[in-house]
């Protein structure tokens, strides 16, 4: 981890009024590690050696969402957690179908939203896209999909 990640990890804690325990600490390192969205049950798994309990897990997890360190994906059945920028790099999830992977995609400048439109200030945003992946349309995986999905489209202009 650099210098200026824990840097600003310290000043969104101290910001968030949230101390920096050894917990959470080693919380935020193991986030700082994963590639991709986690459950919670992967993360128990690999601090559990380190002494974090569960309860103490999942309120730290709480913690950092509410504080914008982290934020919640949904994956098949469960959720993943990730960290927020400037913890790792602004990106997007497509969701395949099929194999039920969640692959983070980082987004070409330009393409991102335009905030100057929205009704109030942004945060953050989340945009996840559904479809089948190129590996398992290479193994022909994507044409066993139903050929109709339901997707609920909230309509806010009303």
């Amino acid at each position: 981890m650099t210098d200026q990640l824990q840097q600003a990890f310290e000043e969104k804690c101290h910001r968030q009024g949230l101390k920096i325990t050894r917990e959470r600490q080693r919380v935020f390192e193991a986030l700082l590690r994963q590639e991709h969205p986690v459950t919670r049950s992967y993360l128990l798994a690999e601090l559990t050696n380190e002494g974090i309990h569960p309860p103490t897990l999942y309120r730290t997890i709480d913690a950092f969402v509410a504080a914008q360190i982290v934020q919640a994906i949904a994956l098949s059945g469960d959720v993943g957690y990730e960290l927020l920028p400037p913890f790792a790099p602004h990106h997007h999830h497509f969701h395949c179908l099929s194999c039920q992977k969640v692959i983070g995609y980082e987004v070409r400048p330009g393409a991102e939203l335009d905030e100057a439109a929205m009704p109030g200030e942004a945060l953050y945003h989340q945009v996840d896209v559904y479809g089948v992946c190129n590996e398992c349309q290479q193994e022909g995986k994507g044409t066993q999909l139903e050929t109709h999905i339901e997707i609920c489209v909230v309509d806010r202009s009303k």
